[in-house]
């Protein structure tokens, strides 16, 4: 990112952290009544990191503390179907978040913040590790709750030092993380049993689709493809996706089921232009979040960008192939070995080098990187994809 376009992150943000916090003030000029044994959840951030986590808020119910509190999920619009199927029994009731609309309209920011702040929860947990001040950590402040609970953060030098000029003081109390690298199901773990005060037996994300109607469109046995990524550069390129379409089609006998947003029902058409075959349907931007969750729990293997979809598999005991940058590794992948995930991670060649010191990839591929997930051979990817579907 070029210097001049982050300078004016920064000061859009900033400037966004001043209005937000006028809208705040003038919120708390009307009164509030505290009302008993009211809890607030937050959790803002995408689905695959929503997986992750989804499990642990079933623990509330049976808590002395909380069990018998009326609990309100403050979630991301974005994954809404998929917790009110799986959480039903967990909350009394949702606030659903637009983040593109919170962050800079001002009126509708307004609106879920003062919402919140008339509700007069009684309790407030953010229960994000990676906190954010514009979004959850804002409404904490807004909420004006007598308990405020967050984590202290995630170590990173360029948030840290953010969060304790800005945002700490919003809450009553912060819950010591380790500052080592965790796989986030367990930084969500280490999380909930330092604020519940119990050990939870859970070892990893687990997710049942049984009740979920959808109709296949077909009736032998498939596979899923899911060409998409939030991320330019979690991307593999169409060219390489509509090869390896062509590939599965020429050596197996499954049907192919291309899967996806509506918004990447654009590229998942480029992949599929000059494929012609009975097998392969195209089922991006016809599903719910639900219903992608019932396909991928029934469908013979994944093959999939590092996206939600991988995770969905994961919580489900679906095989799979993701192809990846390699961003983020050790903390959103791969899984650890003793939750004995069925899943071939395939990275660019500068990991491969070093796939066997893990130590060496997550303290230079943690964060931020710029390798090149094209510099992954179609090759490659079919070496590994014939021989977990050997396995399977």
């Amino acid at each position: 990112m070029k210097k001049i376009e982050l300078i004016f992150i920064k000061l859009g943000n900033l400037i966004n952290f001043i209005i937000t916090s006028l809208i705040i003030k003038i919120i708390h000029q009307k009164r509030r009544t505290t009302v008993p044994r009211t809890l607030l959840l937050i959790r803002l951030d995408s689905i695959g990191d929503f997986i992750l986590v989804h499990n642990f808020f079933a623990f509330f119910r049976t808590h002395p503390v909380y069990k018998e509190y009326k609990i309100t999920l403050c979630g991301n619009i974005i994954w809404k179907d998929l917790a009110e199927y799986l959480n039903e029994n967990t909350f009394d009731s949702f606030i659903w978040i637009n983040r593109k609309k919170f962050k800079w309209n001002f009126i509708y920011k307004h609106r879920i913040l003062n919402q919140i702040y008339k509700a007069g929860y009684e309790t407030v947990i953010e229960t994000t590790f990676t906190r954010e001040i514009l979004y959850g950590d804002t409404i904490v402040k807004a909420s004006k709750a007598r308990e405020r609970i967050g984590s202290t953060g995630s170590p990173d030098s360029y948030l840290k030092w953010k969060r304790k000029i800005f945002s700490d003081d919003y809450y009553t109390k912060l819950i010591t993380q380790s500052e080592k690298n965790l796989f986030e199901f367990y930084r969500n773990k280490e999380f909930f049993e330092k604020l519940l005060q119990t050990k939870i037996e859970i070892t990893k994300p687990s997710m049942n689709f049984d009740k979920v109607e959808y109709k296949h469109p077909v009736e032998d046995e498939f596979i899923v493809v899911v060409p998409g990524a939030q991320e330019k550069a979690r991307r593999w390129s169409e060219n390489n996706f509509r090869e390896l379409i062509k590939h599965l089609l020429k050596d197996y006998q499954y049907s192919i089921l291309v899967a996806g947003s509506a918004s990447e029902q654009a590229t998942i058409q480029k992949i599929l232009e000059g494929i012609e075959s009975e097998r392969v349907f195209d089922v991006s931007g016809k599903t719910t979040l639900s219903q992608l969750g019932k396909i991928i729990s029934k469908a013979k293997f994944l093959i999939s960008n590092e996206t939600s979809a991988v995770h969905f598999a994961a919580a489900v005991n679906t095989p799979f192939v993701c192809i990846s940058n390699g961003q983020r590794f050790g903390r959103f992948m791969p899984y650890p070995e003793e939750m004995k995930i069925v899943g071939t991670y395939i990275f660019p060649p500068k990991m491969i080098e070093h796939y066997f010191d893990k130590e060496y990839l997550i303290e230079n591929f943690n964060m931020f990187l710029d390798l090149n997930i094209n510099d992954i051979d179609i090759s490659y990817v079919i070496f590994n994809l014939k021989k977990q579907l050997n396995n399977t």
